[in-house]
C-alpha cells in the first residue's frame, strides 16, 4: 500500500459551511483525510486549514459549483486520482426555497438540479473510487421533508423525497459491491438555511449532531445497514419548518 493509500479518505460537498463543515470535522476527528468541495474558496480553505491544524489530517480543496455537472465531475475525479480510492462520500451541498403551489418552475428546477441531479452526478463521479476502497459509505443529506409533508415547502419536499428515494434505491444496488448508502433526514438544523423556520436556537438541531450521526453509523458493525435516519428536533406547534 502506498503512502497515499495508508489512511482513509473522505470527500464532502458543501464543506465550506453548515452541515457539511461539521461533518468534515467529525470525519477529521476519526482520522480521515479530506477532500472538501464547495463554491466559496475562502471559506473552504479556512475550513481545510482548521482541520489540518486541529486534527493533523490532510485536507485539499476543490472549488467548484456542483450544479456545473461536467466541471464538477472532472474536478472531483482529478482530486480523487492521487488516492486511488474513497472510503466515505458525503453529499451535503443543497439549497432551500419556500413554496408549494405558487412556486415558480425556475425555483423548482433549481431545487431538483442541486438537491437531486447534482448528487447523482457526484455519486457517479466517485463510483470507481468507492468500489476501489473495497468497503465504503455514501451519506446523502436529505431532510425530514423527504419523509413527511409540509404545506409551505412542497417544492423543497419534492426534491428531498426524490433524494430519499434515490438514496434508498442506490443502497440496494450498491450493497452487494461493498458500498453502504444512507440518507440522513434532519429536521430544522441551526444553520443559515434555517432563517424563517420560526424556531429559537434552543429548539433546533445543532449542526454537530449530524456529524455525530455520521460517526455513529460508521461505527456500526459490517452487517448493520441504515438506509435512512431521521433526526427530529424539539416539537413546536404552529411553526413553519425548514431544514438547515
Amino acid at each position: 500500500m502506498t503512502e497515499a493509500h495508508a489512511f482513509r479518505v473522505a470527500l464532502v460537498t458543501g464543506a465550506s459551511r453548515g452541515i457539511g463543515r461539521e461533518i468534515s470535522r467529525s470525519l477529521a476527528r476519526l482520522g480521515f483525510h479530506l477532500i472538501l468541495v464547495a463554491r466559496d474558496a475562502e471559506k473552504l480553505e479556512e475550513n481545510a486549514a482548521e482541520l489540518r491544524r486541529e486534527f493533523g489530517v490532510q485536507a485539499s480543496c476543490v472549488v467548484v459549483d456542483v450544479q456545473d455537472f461536467s466541471e464538477a465531475r472532472v474536478a472531483i475525479q482529478a482530486a480523487l486520482r492521487p488516492w486511488g480510492r474513497l472510503e466515505v462520500l458525503v453529499n451535503s451541498a443543497g439549497i432551500f426555497r419556500f413554496g408549494t403551489s405558487a412556486m415558480s418552475l425556475e425555483d423548482l428546477d433549481a431545487l431538483l438540479t442541486i438537491n437531486v441531479k447534482a448528487i447523482h452526478n457526484v455519486c457517479a463521479a466517485c463510483m470507481d473510487s468507492l468500489e476501489a476502497a473495497g468497503s465504503a459509505h455514501v451519506f446523502n443529506i436529505a431532510s425530514i421533508t423527504g419523509v413527511e409533508p409540509f404545506a409551505a415547502v412542497g417544492g423543497y419536499a419534492t426534491s428531498k423525497h426524490a433524494l430519499v428515494g434515490y438514496t434508498r434505491s442506490l443502497a440496494r444496488e450498491l450493497q452487494p459491491r461493498g458500498i453502504k448508502v444512507t440518507a440522513l433526514c434532519p429536521d430544522v438544523v441551526d444553520t443559515g438555511m434555517s432563517a424563517g423556520s420560526g424556531l429559537r436556537q434552543d429548539q433546533m438541531i445543532a449542526p454537530g449532531d449530524v456529524g455525530r450521526a455520521v460517526e455513529f453509523i460508521l461505527a456500526l458493525s459490517p452487517a448493520a445497514f441504515v438506509e435512512s435516519l431521521v433526526i427530529g428536533c424539539k416539537p413546536v406547534l404552529g411553526t413553519v419548518r425548514a431544514e438547515g
